[in-house]
């Protein structure tokens, strides 16, 4: 694949599953582990936390398909 057409499907995925992450800690009771009086905290760590978690998993999704891209050259 070209450098640029790989750019754009990392940020496309880097979008996708930090949405991802997002919906999934929005359905976790965190809200538990807080004071009460501060709900703007609570949403901007649950935020903060879904793009650390989105962008890992972004991360190792595109260095998986890279490394089987590599392997595929190796055996072809």
């Amino acid at each position: 694949m070209i450098a640029s057409q790989l750019a754009l499907m990392h940020i496309i995925l880097h979008i996708v599953c930090t949405i991802f992450a997002f919906y999934l800690l929005d359905c976790l009771n965190i809200e538990v582990l807080f004071k009460k009086s501060k709900p703007e905290k609570i949403r901007l760590v649950i935020i903060l936390l879904a793009i650390l978690l989105g962008t890992s998993l972004s991360n190792f999704i595109m260095d998986l398909f890279t490394e089987i891209q590599v392997v595929a050259l190796l055996f072809g």
